[in-house]
């Protein structure tokens, strides 16, 4: 195994603790490190919104690991680890806005 497919599926693990963290959480999550969370009032059903959030954690690191596993061409490995990281976390964002916020949020 390559350093390339190590780190792809590094990130997809890191990616699947912080999905299982916000399947079990009590509290709302976010997926912005700076930003805060909805509070408990403005969410239809924390638990779901929480599981949702989460699903998708899981999603983008099931991406990442298959990556890892599967493309064993060092050079398309990076450029592919590139364009999931880059790209990839603004269609995680929009997914986000667009399909979770607006169905859970109040």
């Amino acid at each position: 195994m390559s350093l390339e497919n190590g780190v792809a599926i590094t990130i997809g693990i890191m990616m699947i603790a912080v999905a299982i963290y916000y399947f079990f959480s009590k509290k709302p999550v976010s997926i912005y490190n700076q930003g805060n969370p909805p509070k408990i009032e403005e969410l239809l059903n924390v638990k779901s919104y929480n599981h949702a959030t989460a699903f998708l954690m899981l999603g983008y690191g099931l991406i990442f690991i298959c990556e890892g596993i599967f493309i064993q061409d060092k050079m398309l490995c990076l450029i592919i680890l590139v364009l999931t990281v880059m790209p990839g976390i603004v269609i995680v964002v929009i997914i986000y806005e667009t399909l979770i916020l607006k169905k859970y949020k109040i």
